[in-house]
């Protein structure tokens, strides 16, 4: 009995490569194949590194934009932070500019209040009020006459 199907004749079962060698193949037809088995298997390889590659720089690029993702969040917290301490020291330094020119309108009262009071004890010690040192500085200034009316 024979293992081909009754259709069909011995030749038309086998790959075109056999079909004219016969029933054995060649050893050159093997190694025709098995170079054509090989380097299928080379390009599979290959396409399987730069898939690999591919897939690693992909998975790089996520890891670079997570990165960076977390970057902008904390840089923008910070940025809220930072405009927040500004306002408060613009309203402490609003603050401090107001107190300071109170504090300094106060010591130009002191120290306009201190020369009256200087002026006066000097009046007093002199013997003289404020109204004679007037008086006296009034006629000092005044335009002498030759003849008394």
């Amino acid at each position: 009995m024979s293992s081909t199907p009754i259709d069909q004749s011995p030749d038309e079962t086998e790959p075109p490569e056999l079909a004219d060698a016969g029933r054995s193949p060649g050893p050159e037809r093997f190694e025709a194949a098995r170079l054509r088995l090989q380097n299928a298997l080379d390009a599979l390889r290959a396409a399987i590194s730069r898939q690999t590659e591919l897939t690693q720089e992909q998975a790089d690029r996520m890891a670079e934009h997570d990165a960076l993702q977390e970057d902008r969040s904390r840089l923008a917290v910070e940025l809220d932070a930072t405009g927040r301490k500004t306002r408060a020291l613009e309203a402490a330094n609003g603050e401090a500019a107001r107190r300071i020119e109170r504090a300094a309108a106060a010591v130009r009262a002191i120290l306009a209040s201190d020369s009256s009071q200087e002026r006066l004890a000097h009046a007093r010690a002199t013997g003289k009020d404020s109204s004679q040192e007037r008086l006296t500085d009034a006629r000092a200034t005044a335009p002498h006459s030759s003849g008394d009316a």
